[in-house]
This record gives structure tokens, C-alpha cells and sequence, in this order.
């Protein structure tokens, strides 16, 4: 149950915590557009459409700066808020992390076309896979804790459930990520390109890293 000061407050004083819905969008939106810039590299093709769909990636992260601006900027006061204040900051900037790395693993991307082995090439877009299915699985879980938080109109136990899925699942991106610099060091390639495509893969398993520290801080919300 809320206290009287919050229901006084009213929900529009609370809209911090749907405004991470809202700044999620951006950032699921990047993870897509990094797959099908990827996909379009891959084939050799880094032509005007990859050159739109990094410059999409800009837009999409300059979008979620401006919306984790105007949640921080419109707090209330730390002592009416239904979660703690610095958790709440830190989920802004470890979901706003995502998009940084999607950005950063871009930027590798666009610095030369990936001739590389099929089999390296199919392992490549399976590390991305994997990392945007940890994103994914961020925005249930993410409303579920909202929900949970403002209303209790979701079981502890199932939002619970759904983070503890999230760990799991950056688990798989763990082991994709060791799997593929083996195989990209095994493979007939020249040092630079190999150091490119590892750097990629890099920024992509930090994309899932945040994912699951965004899971966490949801945990630790709800714990308080």
C-alpha cells in the first residue's frame, strides 16, 4: 500500500517510473537496427542503407538521453519516492548503457566489410541474437516491477522468475562470446580483422551485460 503523502501526490507525480517504459523504446529499437546493420555487412554491402541505419542508432540514443533527462529532471522528492532514489538513477543510466554499447559496436561495425568464414559469420549473428533476446526480455520484467511497485498488481514471485530468466539468458551470451573470439582467432583471418570483429562482439555482450544489471537493480527495488 502507498502512504497518504504518495496518494495525495497523485500517479502524475509517479510517472518517473512508467517513463522507463518510454526510455526503453529507443534503446530496443537500437538492438533491432544493430542486427540489420549487421546483417547488411555480412554481406558485403556497407552502402548508403547501412550508412542510414548507424545514423539511426544516433538518432535512437540521442532520443533516450533526452528522455532519461526529463525523468531525472522531474523526481520528486527521494523521501516520496516508492523506490530508492540512487537505485532508480543507477537503472537509468545501466538501460541507457545498452544503447551506448549498441553504438559502440556500430562504430567497429562500419570500419570495413566482414569477409569472413560462413561458419564464423553465422556465429557472429548468433552472439547478436542472443544479446537482443536479453534485451528483450528486459521489457516484461521492467513493467512487471513498475507494476508491481505503483499498484501491486503482479506477483513478486512471477517478476522474480522473469529477472532470474534474464540471468540465465546473459549466460547464453556469455558462452556465444567465448565461443566466437576462439573461433575468430582460429580462423584464416589477419590480425586487424580479427581485433575488429572481437571489439564488435565485445560491445555486443555489453549491451546484454546492462540488460542483466538492469534486472538486478529491478530486484533491488522491489527488495526495498
Amino acid at each position: 500500500m502507498l502512504s497518504p503523502a504518495l496518494r495525495f501526490l497523485g500517479p502524475r507525480r509517479q510517472d518517473y517510473l512508467p517513463g522507463l517504459l518510454d526510455h526503453y523504446q529507443p534503446i530496443a529499437r537500437g538492438m533491432a537496427t544493430l542486427n540489420e546493420a549487421l546483417g547488411r555487412s555480412l554481406n558485403l554491402s556497407q552502402d548508403l542503407g547501412f550508412k542510414v541505419l548507424t545514423a539511426e542508432i544516433d538518432i535512437l540514443e540521442a532520443e533516450a538521453d533526452k528522455i532519461k533527462r526529463r525523468i531525472r529532471n522531474h523526481l520528486p522528492a527521494a523521501f516520496l519516492m516508492v523506490v530508492d532514489k540512487t537505485l532508480f538513477l543507477n537503472y537509468t543510466s545501466r538501460q541507457d548503457n545498452i544503447l551506448d554499447a549498441v553504438q559502440e559496436a556500430t562504430t567497429w561495425l562500419g570500419l570495413g566489410h566482414f569477409a569472413i568464414p560462413t561458419p564464423l559469420a553465422e556465429a557472429m549473428t548468433e552472439s547478436v541474437g542472443e544479446a537482443a533476446r536479453t534485451v528483450e526480455m528486459l521489457r516484461p520484467a521492467l513493467a512487471g516491477a513498475i507494476a508491481l511497485l505503483l499498484r501491486g498488481k503482479r506477483e513478486r514471485g512471477e517478476v522474480k522468475n522473469q529477472i532470474h530468466e534474464i540471468r540465465l539468458q546473459h549466460v547464453k551470451v556469455v558462452k556465444a562470446k567465448r565461443g566466437f573470439i576462439a573461433a575468430a582467432y582460429a580462423a584464416d583471418l589477419d590480425f586487424a580483422r580479427v581485433y575488429q570483429i572481437i571489439r564488435f562482439v565485445e560491445y555486443v555482450y555489453r549491451a546484454s551485460h546492462s540488460a542483466e544489471g538492469c534486472a538486478d537493480l529491478l530486484r533491488a527495488m522491489m527488495a526495498r
